[in-house]
Parts: C-alpha cells; sequence; structure tokens
C-alpha cells in the first residue's frame, strides 16, 4: 500500500539507542547503528512529519534542533568520570531504570507527540508503557535478548568467560560474565514490554513468532530496514581464481555468540585439510579483544596460525569497498534477527554462506541466494566454503539473486511507505 506523502501530519518520537543524525553535529566518528540514521535521513525528507528523536547521552545538554530534528539527550554528565560510571554499574537495573523512565516521561511531556516508536527492546525504553496512557507506542524489533541470553555462551563455556576476565574489568563491573547476567535482566524486561505491546514493526518470521508467543493480540507490521547509503552504490564484480588467494570476510561485534570461536576451528581445518590458499578477515573486533583471546582458548588454536586477520572497527565507507574486494562474506553466528551485515553483503552482490538461525532465513533463501548451514559445526562451514568454492558459477549466481532481492527489500522509498502506512494504520485502530 503506498501512502500519499502529501496528506500525513503528525509528530513522532523516536526512543533510540543510537543519537541518530545528532552525531553529525560534532563530527563524531564513531558511529552506531549506521542504518537508524539512513531510516531517519529519508523520514524527515516527508512532508507534514515531525520528528524528534530522544537518546541516552553522557554529557547533561538541552534539547537541540539540527536539520529539521529535534534532539533530546536524556542523561547525567558522567563523561571522563569513570567513578560515576563504576557506581552506577553496581546500582541493580531497577534502580537505574527508575531513575531513566523520569527522563524519558519528562521528554514524553515536552514532545506531546502523536505516536511514540521505540527503536529495540534491548534498552529501558519500554518502561514509558505502563504511564503513557493516551499515546500509541510502538515496537520496531532488533535483536531480541530473551533469545540472545539463551545462546549468549553457545560457543564458549562459563569456565572460560571467567578465566580471561581482568581485575580491572572486575573493579570496573564490566566482566562478560557480569554482562551475560545483565541480558538475563534485561530479557525478563523485554518479555514484560512485548506482553504488553499492542504494536510490532518487524522484517522476519523468527521476530514475528517470538512476539506472538509473548502476546497474541499485537498488531504485527513488516517494515524493512534501510541499509547504509554507502552500501547502495557498491557491486561485487567476481573475483575468485584458483591461482589466487582467496579472500573470506566475516563483520563481528564484540559478542560471545557472533561464533567467532567458529570461523577459528572452520580456519584449522580448512587449512589442514583442504590445503586452500585463503585468508579470512574480521571486521568489527582487534587482535587484543578479549573475544579473541576466549575464542582462541575455546577453541584451541591460535587466530594467526590460520590465517585469520583482525581489521577492527572500520566506517562505512571502507566497509563497503572491503566488501567489493573479497571472494566470500560468512556468518558464523549463534544467532540473529535479521543481520544487517548480512544484508549488506547481498546488497553489494557478494556471495554469502551464513548460519541457520534466528530470522537469518527470513533474509536469504538458502540454495537460490546463498548457502545456510547449521549453527556451531565448523566441519559443515568448511565443507560449505569448499563447495561454493568448488562452484564458482553457482556462487555468481547467489550473488546475483542475492543483490536483486536485496536492492528490492531495502528500497528507501518502499521502507518509508512501509513505515508511513503502519504509522497511519496505528493511529486509526488508536483512535479507535
Amino acid at each position: 500500500m503506498i501512502i500519499s506523502k502529501q496528506c500525513i501530519f503528525m509528530k513522532i518520537l523516536w526512543f533510540s539507542l543510537s543519537p541518530c543524525g545528532s552525531l553529525r553535529k560534532n563530527n563524531s566518528q564513531y558511529v552506531i547503528q549506521g542504518w537508524m540514521i539512513s531510516l531517519e535521513d529519508e523520514l524527515k525528507k516527508i512532508p507534514g512529519i515531525e520528528l524528534e528523536v530522544a537518546y541516552f547521552s553522557e554529557i547533561k545538554e538541552a534539547p537541540f534542533e539540527y536539520e529539521g530534528v529535534r534532539y533530546y539527550p536524556m542523561g547525567e554528565a558522567c563523561k571522563g568520570n569513570p567513578f560515576k560510571r563504576i557506581t552506577d554499574r553496581m546500582r541493580s537495573l531497577s534502580e537505574v531504570d527508575a531513575v531513566k523512565l523520569t527522563w524519558m516521561l519528562d521528554v514524553v511531556n515536552q514532545s506531546k507527540p502523536d505516536l511514540i516508536h521505540i527503536h529495540g527492546t534491548e534498552g529501558p525504553f519500554g518502561l514509558i508503557c505502563d504511564h503513557v496512557k493516551d499515546i500509541p507506542i510502538v515496537y520496531s524489533i532488533q535483536g531480541l535478548i530473551a533469545p540472545c541470553t539463551g545462546k549468549f555462551l553457545a560457543g564458549i563455556t562459563k569456565e572460560t568467560v571467567k578465566k580471561v576476565s581482568t581485575w580491572k574489568e572486575k573493579l570496573k563491573h564490566v566482566t562478560t560474565y557480569e554482562q551475560y547476567l545483565s541480558f538475563i535482566e534485561a530479557s525478563e524486561r523485554e518479555c514484560m514490554y512485548l506482553s504488553k505491546a499492542k504494536y510490532i514493526f518487524g522484517r522476519t518470521v523468527f521476530d514475528k513468532n517470538c512476539t506472538l508467543a509473548l502476546n497474541p493480540h499485537r498488531k504485527y507490521f513488516v517494515v524493512n530496514e534501510v541499509m547504509r547509503n554507502e552500501f547502495y552504490s557498491k557491486h561485487w564484480k567476481g573475483s575468485f581464481s584458483s591461482n589466487d588467494t582467496l579472500r573470506f570476510v566475516s563483520v563481528i561485534s564484540g559478542m560471545l555468540y557472533k561464533g567467532l570461536e567458529t570461523i577459528i576451528k572452520t580456519s584449522y581445518i580448512l587449512k589442514t585439510y583442504s590445503h586452500i590458499d585463503f585468508q579470512w578477515d574480521i571486521v568489527g573486533v582487534s587482535t587484543s579483544d578479549k573475544f579473541v583471546k576466549m575464542s582462541e582458548m575455546e577453541a584451541g588454536k591460535l587466530s594467526s596460525d590460520y590465517n585469520v586477520n583482525y581489521l577492527g572497527k572500520i566506517n562505512a565507507e571502507h566497509l563497503s569497498e572491503l566488501l567489493c574486494l573479497h571472494d566470500v562474506y560468512i556468518h558464523p553466528s549463534h544467532i540473529e534477527n535479521s543481520p544487517n551485515s548480512v544484508c549488506e553483503a547481498m546488497l553489494v552482490g557478494l556471495p554469502v554462506i551464513a548460519t541457520n538461525v534466528g530470522g537469518t532465513s527470513s533474509m536469504i533463501e538458502n540454495g537460490k541466494e546463498g548457502t545456510l548451514v547449521q549453527d556451531g559445526d565448523p566441519y559443515v562451514l568448511a565443507g560449505a566454503i569448499v563447495d561454493l568454492l568448488n562452484n564458482p558459477k553457482r556462487a555468481y549466481e547467489y550473488a546475483n539473486n542475492a543483490r536483486q532481492t536485496a536492492v528490492v527489500r531495502h528500497n528507501q522509498e518502499s521502507i518509508i511507505n512501509e513505515l508511513l502506512h503502519g504509522y497511519h494504520e496505528i493511529l486509526k485502530d488508536y483512535g479507535k
């Protein structure tokens, strides 16, 4: 359904874990959730939409306007104050949430929006649902904490996690095991949100079924995600040759359930038994990261011995160019909803091999747009890589099909129409 963009007049308040486009105000080089900025840029083009964005900040700052959007930074001045950060981490989740709830309700009272759009259920934003009774609230599902908690230690044992923790991390209360415990708390909070949610924006069978299990009465709308602009203009041309060093690439955040230990085990199998000349580049983590150490301990192998190379965090422009220089994108995660890194690889038309977990099968059709494999099995993953390399014609077909699907799915205008349709239907339904 295409909504007339000229006849919609509404004020929308976003609650976001990302500062969105306000990052440009201070020329910030550290961008989180870049796709949120892409969506914001498209939505603020629409006549009649008044967009406001609330986010948590470590700098105490008054609301401000920038590039046509009003921003509400929420928080206390704690940047450069490590002691306050530590004491905050020692407080219970309920204590921290109680403080943040007052900030969020203050923003709602200042904004007085027609509709509140909460991006993600990982944070405390959903706490407002018991206090805001006269404004419709819709949740966009990003990841889902509850399923992720069940897979948090899928590849790494508790013993390894605890063994790698340093005294500094323990002092600062930032150990990986403490992060795991906070996931458990956050998952209970998330289930509470979703059990009460009237409206959901999602995009996979996984998030549709998870939210339906918690709330049979919620109304569900499909709203896909706008990818970062840099990936729309790049196009992989195909490069593998048996005479060259083959280049694999994976994008992994610093979370245990992203499957880094599977990469190390798979690399060992490939180098030991297949004798393929390859290099496996990992974007998102650095050699010195504790996740690398934990994964190597679990695998019983050193990354450097088996052609695994860590590139750290890089920006979208660099990553989009990097993808085009590689031969296969490999996604080994133990749990996902709709992995944007897979979608970006598809968008540039790179052959993809991914684990068949969560909502990944909604993003990529096995045997047509890529290969889906069993989670946590390095032998199956290694075999899938060899099979694809032995069939370059199939790899090119996968790449072309994936690009065609991604170009349609992530078309900016279509997604804005999906979003506006959802907003329109929610306001109409709420008015009843």
